[in-house]
């Protein structure tokens, strides 16, 4: 089942390259969605992807592990979209992108969290739904690059 889930998780890759190749950013949801299931075994007994499954893979907020029901918790990208984005962009801009450059930054950038539906409304009305803080870009800032800065900035918590 291993070595079909890697089957599977390279064909998503390969979409996602060619879809970052052709700047089409706006259809890479549904990929890095499946990428991150196949990668991560979150697959149903017939071995398609299943986004539910991330619900109990990802890491979840201090909040959000007492919460049972799934209906009152939240999946995001750790990263915001926007920004995982911008980190193809960057591949593509300096002419970087292949197969393993790819692979590499999705390794390291792309994950899900697990916020109650209060920390992410919190989140939305900060602004941060979308975007990170101004101190994430800053060289100077202990915050910057860090993926868990957003949530940091508004007190929501995460197990060590």
């Amino acid at each position: 089942m291993k070595d079909l889930n890697a089957y599977h998780a390279n064909l998503e890759l390969q979409h996602i390259y060619l879809e970052t190749c052709a700047e089409r950013f706006q259809y890479l949801e549904l990929y890095l969605e499946g990428y991150y299931c196949y990668r991560h075994q979150c697959v149903t007994r017939q071995g398609k992807a299943d986004w539910t499954q991330i619900f109990t893979h990802a890491e979840r907020s201090m909040a959000a592990s007492q919460v049972v029901d799934h209906k009152q918790l939240v999946r995001l990208f750790r990263l915001p979209r926007s920004v995982l984005t911008g980190k193809l962009k960057t591949l593509v801009r300096d002419n970087e992108l292949t197969l393993s450059r790819l692979e590499q930054c999705l390794d390291e950038h792309l994950d899900y969290v697990i916020l109650t539906r209060q920390e992410w409304q919190q989140l939305k009305a900060a602004g941060f739904e979308n975007r990170m803080p101004a101190d994430y870009y800053r060289p100077d800032s202990a915050s910057y690059q860090q993926a868990m800065s957003r949530f940091q900035a508004l007190g929501i918590t995460f197990p060590a």
